[in-house]
């Protein structure tokens, strides 16, 4: 399963009509069962953005379907959405450790090359 981080940001319109939230969650809820996503966490916050939520999808590719759901929030006027794909740390670890070269990692784990 991958996840992505979903930021929320109330437009004017959907600040005026904050008592649809629940309409809004319970419409997105169903959305998800269809898709196969799913709701990890889901918090109303202070800040730049009013909610973020985690959400898992089957597979990365899947990930651009998130965007559809954004595309259709924003459709309705109530939010501005800012999708992130994201990666857990030890994946993120491993993506590093591809990226250096071969002596450093070498070095890094105490053995020595030689080359001709």
């Amino acid at each position: 399963m991958a996840r992505a981080v979903v930021l929320l940001k109330l437009t004017r319109e959907g600040a005026m009509g904050i008592e649809q939230a629940r309409a809004i969650y319970e419409e997105t809820k169903i959305f998800f069962a269809q898709t196969g996503y799913k709701v990890v966490d889901l918090y109303a916050t202070l800040g730049e953005y009013d909610f973020v939520s985690i959400i898992e999808v089957p597979d990365r590719d899947a990930i651009k379907h998130l965007f559809r759901r954004g595309v259709l929030a924003a459709g309705h006027g109530t939010f501005q959405v800012s999708t992130l794909p994201a990666l857990p740390f030890e994946e993120f670890l491993n993506v590093v450790d591809d990226l250096r070269p071969p002596e450093e990692a070498a070095q890094q784990e105490g053995l020595k090359l030689d080359y001709p």
